[in-house]
């Protein structure tokens, strides 16, 4: 059904709409299964903390290994280790594997990650939802200061990536090995459980920008976002529009949470893209608008997309754990040595 005077035509049935309708509620599913389980490995977490200050002969509580897809900077430390040594360490494997695992996945489809997995991003898109409720709309950054704003993810991707890539072996061995990484969960763990009134304010303005402004987070301030996107860029994967088929509705744009020009483009390339198919939902045409490879019929469709993030990351530790790489070497006795003294520990230099 088309109207020509309003340039907008309304095409239902077909292949891609109908995967299109029933993936409507898929990323949500995903989105809220990722933070759920984070809460729950933050409750197993707690208990793995807990039997740490119980007298020296308790027993240990185990502790979750994927708690460490909260190390970032540990792990990238790990992964730059490897990639100068060849060896692998065991200090925080789990950590190794999903970081390593969200690189080569934005790789190889785009940095879906942020917008199906990571519980931060979920928030930050949650946020801005309500926001919108409330006030009726999210308001925008004039166009120079998101500019601006914008580069200050990757200011502290460089300094990390500066910082780290180039130390010595000998450095990142330290640092890898040492008491500091060894306990670097502990450490965050301490750290929200004993919050500041400074740090509940911090925390307490970037929730309300997030309210006003879309991923204002996620799009300003994440280093590991601005990583992801700088691989993505290297994707063969891409949202393609079909500029035949296309009715300049301009929807598309209107609803991309990033703030793209879809409709403007061929091909969306740009590094902000988190794959989350708001778009490609919001597309009145059947085809219009399809995630894929450059010169092939064949299409990810965001049921594919949704199977293979959570496959990837189900197989990967499964993998891992078949392997003996996935629990750190760290051992009970002496995670109770550093619990004990853990005031002593400071961030190596």
């Amino acid at each position: 059904m088309c109207n020509q005077q309003k340039n907008d035509c309304i095409v239902t049935g077909g292949a891609s709409g109908g995967l299109v309708e029933q993936a409507r509620w898929l990323r949500p599913a995903v989105q809220i299964s990722f933070v759920v389980f984070s809460i729950l490995l933050g409750l197993q977490f707690r208990n793995f903390m807990l039997s740490l200050a119980e007298p020296a002969g308790n027993p240990v509580t185990p502790r979750p290994a994927a708690v460490e897809a909260y190390l970032p900077i540990s792990s990238l430390m790990s992964l730059t280790y490897l990639a100068r040594t060849g060896a692998a360490n065991r200090v925080h494997p789990a950590g190794l594997v999903i970081f390593s695992l969200t690189l080569v996945m934005a790789l190889l489809i785009r940095r879906g990650f942020c917008s199906w997995v990571c519980p931060i991003g979920t928030f930050n898109e949650w946020a801005h939802k309500t926001g919108k409720k409330l006030l009726g709309r999210n308001l925008a950054m004039p166009k120079w200061l998101d500019y601006i704003l914008r580069s200050l993810k990757y200011l502290l991707l460089g300094f990390f990536l500066y910082s780290i890539l180039r130390m010595p072996v000998a450095g990142l061995r330290q640092f890898v090995y040492g008491p500091y990484n060894r306990i670097a969960d502990v450490k965050m763990y301490l750290y929200f459980s004993n919050i500041t009134a400074t740090a509940v304010i911090v925390i307490g303005v970037l929730a309300a920008l997030s309210v006003i402004f879309k991923n204002f987070l996620c799009r300003y301030l994440c280093p590991y976002g601005a990583l992801l996107g700088l691989f993505s860029a290297l994707s063969p994967v891409s949202v393609r529009r079909d500029a035949n088929a296309c009715t300049n509705c301009g929807r598309c744009g209107r609803v991309c949470p990033n703030r793209i020009a879809v409709d403007k483009k061929k091909a969306v390339r740009s590094v902000e893209c988190t794959a989350c198919f708001d778009c490609i939902e919001a597309c009145r045409v059947d085809g219009a608008l399809q995630m894929g490879w450059p010169r092939m019929k064949a299409r990810l469709s965001p049921i594919a997309y949704g199977v293979i993030t959570v496959a990837a990351f189900f197989f990967a530790a499964q993998v891992s754990r078949s392997f003996g790489y996935w629990h750190s070497e760290t051992s009970d006795t002496l995670y109770k040595v550093l619990h004990n003294r853990i005031g002593q520990i400071g961030h190596p230099r």
